[in-house]
């Protein structure tokens, strides 16, 4: 009698245990990865950040209270736009590591980029430069610092947010409340060009090019010595378009012996835009101009070693470094 072969026969299995094999080690691998994963967040987490469960409760918020006058739940309040449980303010450091970016650190914390940017950066200056090893300060909910103005309840409302949520988030009285202190509206975050400029999206590249010279101290390329370099310097050739980097007015149109024909936009919140060493302005004093709009040409005038643009942001008249302010500037 013929002997009958067994599909699933020692043969069959030799056959496919290569691919089931291989198939295991990948789950297996998978699965630990996932698991590493979750176990370096979490760990991060309870490093950095303060989580605990019973923040916000009852009796705390009770005894914070007892400085406050307010009719008010101390359950929950309409903060900034939303009802939100009430924490007083927890700010811990995260040490930045290699590859890190402020807007990489925000989402890694489940925050606002306005948040961190705020709290780590005076007015957007920097915001895309972060260092291995700075201490970045992260809190433990959404809002901003702001200088108080005028009358508490009518400054917070102005805001959106309630004064009581304010005092009990900033862990102080009605007494202690000062002109001009310092005070972090949770919830409450900038907007419009505000916000644009805080998050280092207002800003644009004024020029297509390489970055020639770097703002900070230098050896100046005529008197030698050591000199302070006001803004950067963007090689590129005699006639590409340059464009204005932010809406603004065209306070100065210009000739001089050290940046040639220049231009000079005032934008808002107290910043300004510098461009020299053109070739030739396309537009005049009083005009107004828009956010990527040609306003001249790069060119080789006045006091210059080549065709390139001077590129300088100033705010309040101060030269800033805006290699931070600028994304992918370099």
């Amino acid at each position: 009698m013929p002997m009958i072969t067994n599909k699933y026969s020692w043969g069959f299995f030799k056959q496919i245990f290569p691919e089931v094999f291989a198939s295991l080690i990948f789950i297996i691998l998978s699965a630990f990865a996932l698991f590493t994963e979750i176990s370096l967040i979490r760990t991060e987490k309870d490093h950095y950040l303060y989580y605990p469960d019973q923040l916000g409760g009852f009796a705390e918020l009770q005894s914070l209270e007892s400085d406050v006058d307010t009719e008010y739940s101390a359950d929950s309040f309409f903060v900034g736009g939303g009802s939100t449980a009430i924490l007083p303010l927890d700010i811990k450091i995260y040490t930045a590591k290699k590859g890190d970016t402020l807007s990489g650190i925000t989402e890694r914390f489940g925050l606002d980029l306005d948040t961190i940017a705020s709290l780590n950066r005076e007015w957007g200056s920097g915001v895309h430069l972060v260092s291995i090893g700075e201490e970045i300060k992260i809190p433990n909910q959404d809002g901003i610092f702001l200088s108080l103005q005028g009358e508490i309840d009518q400054f917070c409302a102005q805001k959106g947010v309630l004064a009581e949520a304010v005092l009990l988030v900033n862990r102080i009285g009605r007494e202690e409340i000062k002109p001009g202190m310092e005070l972090f509206l949770p919830g409450v975050q900038h907007t419009g060009v505000e916000r644009s400029v805080a998050i280092g999206a207002a800003f644009l590249r004024p020029v297509r090019g390489w970055i020639s010279s770097g703002f900070g101290y230098r050896r100046d390329p005529f008197r030698g010595g050591i000199s302070f370099h006001r803004g950067i310097d963007i090689a590129a050739y005699i006639g590409a378009p340059v464009r204005a980097s932010m809406d603004g007015r065209v306070v100065l149109v210009g000739d001089n012996s050290i940046f040639g024909k220049y231009i000079l936009i005032a934008h808002q919140v107290g910043y300004s835009s510098f461009y020299g060493h053109l070739n030739r302005a396309l537009v005049r004093r009083g005009e107004v101009v828009r956010r990527g709009q040609k306003i001249g040409s790069v060119g080789n005038t006045g006091r210059s070693t080549g065709p390139h643009l001077h590129f300088e942001v100033r705010r309040n008249g101060v030269a800033l470094d805006c290699s931070g302010l600028i994304s992918g500037i370099y």
